[in-house]
């Protein structure tokens, strides 16, 4: 082989690798948000959960309906941000 089919080769091997690990960046991109997005996702379950059984300790909302309980937190919503504000 002369040394220009060499360094062609060499060359387009190295252009395969760039390539190659370009992709696996992407890749590894792209799970990294997913697993973000999973994360955010599990502790926003977790809180809502949290304040829904708080709520029912509370305000013994466990009869309740949908409708009756936005009516409830409408009623104390102003209130409850008056009072988070002043902080």
């Amino acid at each position: 082989m002369n040394p220009k089919s060499d360094n062609l080769a060499k060359s387009q091997e190295l252009k395969k690798q760039i390539t190659d690990l370009q992709k696996k960046k992407h890749q590894l991109q792209n799970e990294t948000q997913r697993r973000a997005s999973w994360e955010q996702r599990k502790a926003r379950t977790k809180r809502l959960i949290e304040t829904g059984a708080l709520a029912e300790k509370y305000f013994g909302l466990d009869d309740f309906t949908i409708e009756q309980r936005e009516k409830i937190f409408q009623t104390f919503s102003e209130f409850v941000k008056s009072k988070i504000q002043k902080r």
